[in-house]
C-alpha cells in the first residue's frame, strides 16, 4: 500500500504518478510499483519534499501528523554518497509532550532497502542515521554508502539540556514515556515509508533495524510488538529486562553511600583475581576470559574480603565494597513478578572489569566516588546515575526522591506498569517468524552495563516457547568474549586489543534475501584504522553456547581457535 502524501512537495515530473498510486485500487503488496525515478529526478525532488506531511491515518498507531521541516540535497563527501536529507517531526497528541523528531536519508542511488538505527541510554538525542554501525570493522562502508535509505529518531523527547544528570526526566510525561517504550519507532518507521513512497514511488523491498543497548531493546520490542514491520533485526547487547536492570542499578548504588565505592586500585585487584582464576579456561593465557560460563564457578568475590570486613586499604575489599559487587554480579530478585512472569534479573559475568575506553566497573558500577542525592553528579558511575533517574522520574515521579529510600515493594503497581511498557521479554516471536523475519542477537560477555545472561536467558525462553528447530530457522545468538558494552576488548595483561568487530548487517541481509543463515562461527576482526584497513588479527565469535577455544598456532588468527561448548 502506498501511503497518501500531500503532493505539492513532489517533483512535477512524477507527482501525478505518486498521486495515482495513492488513489488506485491496486495497493496490495503484490502490486508492481513503477520504476524508481532517475538520479536527476530525485535530485530535483529533494528540496520539494520540504513541507510534505503524512496524515495520522497513514501511521499505524494513534498519532499526530508528521511534517518534513527541512529537505536538503547533501552532495557526496568522503565515504558518504549524495543523498536527500529530510528532517521532521511527528506532532504530539497531548499538551506538554515533545514531538517525535526524525531524520531520513534518501540516497539518490538506492539499493531499495532501508535501515532504521536504534538509540541509546534514555535517548532524547536525534539519531541521524549516518554513522558507522555498532561493532563495524574499520573500513566497512556505512549503510548509507551501501545504498540503504537510513533513518532514526530521538524517541519522542529532547533531553539535550538535562541528559547528563537527569536523563529520565521526560518520563514524568505519560506520552513521552510510551513513545520511548515502543510507539515512536513504529510511528517513525511508518512515516519514513510514506515519505519513501512519495520520493522513490515505492516502499523498500527490505526494512531492517539495527541497534545496541537501548537500541537493542528497541529492536526486540519491534519483533515482539510490531512483527509485520521489519524483515530483519540486529540487536546488540540489548537491555531486554529493562526494569530488572534498573532496579539492579539501585541495588549496587546503595552500598556506595556507606563505604561501598571502589577506587581504581581496588577495581584492578578484582580484575587481576578474575584473570588469575579464569584466563586459562579457554586454552591460552592471554589476559582474555573467553570461557565465559565456566568462570563463575572458579572465582568467588569473598576471596578478596579483608579480615574482619573493614576497609584497610587497596589490598582487599571491605564488606560494604563486596556488597556493591555482589549486587552487580549477583541476581536482582524482585518481590513480585514483572512482565512475562519474570522475578529475577541475572548477574553480570566476570572478565570485563577493566576495558578500553574507560569501560568496565569504573564506568558503570563504581568509580570511587560517593553518590550524591537527590541529583547525582555527571561524574558518578553511569549505573548510579541511571538508577537514580529511574527511581526519581520513572517510578516515584518525584525529582526530590532520595534513592537511598527506594523499596521496590512500596512501588509495586508502578513498577509493574513500567515493566509492561518497557521490558522486551516476551518469548513468543511466532508472528515475527510467520512473516519471515530474521533476528540476530549479540551479547558481550565482558559487559558491565547490563548482564549478557539476560540475553542468554531470553534466547533460552524463546527456545522453550517455540522449540529449537523453529528458532534455528529465524534467530541467532552470538557471544563476543570479554567485549565490553561498547563492543571493544583488550588483554588485561598486555593491553593488546582483541578482535571484536564484524559485519552483522551483511549477515542479516544475506539471510533475509537469500535464506542463507549465518554460520555458527563468524569472523571477528581487528583492522588497521587507516586505509587499506588491513586485518591485523581475527578470532571467531561463536554461536551460543560456544566460545573460542585456542587449539594451537598463531593466536592472532581465527584458524587457531574452534568453537567449543561453554558450560558452568
Amino acid at each position: 500500500m502506498y501511503p497518501r502524501l500531500t503532493t505539492t512537495a513532489l517533483p512535477r515530473a512524477f507527482a501525478a504518478s505518486a498521486l495515482l498510486l495513492t488513489l488506485c485500487a491496486c495497493g496490495s503488496d503484490s502490486d508492481v510499483p513503477p520504476p524508481v525515478p532517475g538520479v536527476a529526478e530525485l535530485q530535483q525532488a529533494c528540496a520539494r519534499m520540504a513541507g510534505t506531511t503524512v496524515a495520522p491515518s497513514r501511521i499505524g498507531l494513534p498519532s499526530g501528523a508528521a511534517t518534513v521541516t527541512a529537505a536538503v540535497l547533501v552532495p557526496a563527501a568522503g565515504e558518504l554518497p549524495e543523498y536527500c536529507q529530510l528532517q521532521g517531526s511527528i506532532a504530539a497528541r497531548s499538551a506538554g509532550a515533545d514531538p517525535i523528531r526524525f531524520q531520513l536519508n534518501l540516497p539518490t542511488t538506492w539499493n531499495q532497502k532501508a535501515l532504521m538505527y536504534g538509540g541509546g541510554g534514555f535517548n532524547g538525542v536525534l539519531i541521524d542515521g549516518t554513522a558507522a554501525l555498532r561493532d563495524a570493522p574499520a573500513g566497512m562502508a556505512r549503510p548509507l554508502a551501501q545504498g540503504y535509505a537510513t533513518f532514526g529518531t530521538d524517541s519522542g523527547h529532547d533531553a539535550t539540556s538535562y541528559n547528563a544528570t537527569d536523563p529520565g526526566r521526560f518520563a514524568l510525561n505519560d506520552e513521552m514515556l510510551v513513545n520511548f517504550a515502543h510507539e515512536s519507532y513504529k510511528k517513525v518507521k511508518d512515516t519514513a515509508h510514506a515519505l519513501m513512497a512519495g520520493y522513490y514511488l515505492r516502499t523498500p523491498s527490505r526494512q531492517y533495524y539495527f541497534g545496541g543497548s537501548e537500541g537493542g531493546r528497541e529492536g526486540l520490542v519491534m519483533a515482539q510488538r510490531y512483527p509485520a514491520d521489519f524483515d530483519g533485526i540486529v540487536s546488540v547487547v540489548p537491555v531486554i529486562h529493562w526494569t530488572g536492570l534498573f532496579n539492579g542499578f539501585i541495588n549496587f548504588s546503595k552500598p556506595q553511600f556507606n563505604g561501598g565505592a571502589l577506587n581504581t586500585a581496588e577495581i584492578r585487584l578484582v580484575a587481576d583475581a578474575v584473570n588469575t582464576a579464569c584466563d586459562g579456561l579457554d586454552g591460552i593465557a592471554d589476559g582474555v576470559v573467553s570461557n565465559y560460563l565456566a568462570c563463575p564457578a572458579r572465582f568467588n568475590l569473598q576471596s578478596l574480603r579483608c579480615a574482619g570486613g573493614a576497609d584497610v586499604g587497596d589490598s582487599c575489599l571491605s564488606d560494604a565494597q563486596l556488597a556493591t559487587l555482589q549486587a552487580a554480579y549477583g541476581p536482582t530478585v524482585m518481590p513480585f513478578a514483572l512482565a512475562n512472569g519474570l522475578t529475577t534479573y541475572p548477574g553480570r559475568l566476570f572478565g570485563g572489569e577493566i576495558q578500553p575506553g574507560s569501560e568496565g566497573i569504573g564506568r558503570w558500577i563504581t568509580n570511587g566516588q560517593v553518590p550524591q542525592v537527590p541529583t547525582p553528579l555527571a561524574t558518578d558511575a553511569r549505573g548510579v546515575n541511571y538508577g537514580s533517574s529511574y527511581a526519581r522520574y520513572v517510578i516515584a515521579r518525584d525529582a526530590a526522591f532520595d534513592v537511598r529510600n527506594f523499596d521496590a515493594a512500596t512501588f509495586r503497581t508502578r513498577i509493574q506498569e513500567v515493566s509492561a511498557l518497557m521490558d522486551a521479554t516476551d518469548p513468543d516471536l511466532s508472528a515475527f517468524l510467520r512473516r519471515g523475519g530474521k533476528l540476530i542477537v549479540r551479547e558481550n560477555s565482558g559487559d558491565m552495563a547490563q548482564s549478557p545472561m539476560a540475553g542468554i536467558q531470553y534466547y533460552q525462553s524463546v527456545v522453550a516457547r517455540m522449540g529449537q528447530s523453529a528458532v534455528d530457522g529465524f534467530m541467532r545468538l552470538y557471544v563476543s568474549p570479554a567485549s565490553n558494552h561498547g563492543g571493544t576488548a583488550a588483554s588485561l595483561t598486555t593491553g593488546t586489543l582483541v578482535p571484536t568487530t564484524t559485519d552483522l548487517l551483511a549477515e542479516l541481509d544475506r539471510w533475509s534475501t537469500t535464506g542463507t543463515a549465518p554460520a555458527d562461527a563468524l569472523a571477528q576482526v581487528r583492522n588497521a584504522t587507516t586505509a587499506p584497513y588491513t586485518t591485523l588479527a581475527s578470532r571467531p565469535m561463536c554461536r551460543f553456547p560456544g566460545y573460542p577455544q585456542y587449539v594451537g598456532g598463531d593466536a592472532s588468527l581465527m584458524a587457531s581457535y574452534r568453537c567449543a561448548t561453554s558450560a558452568p
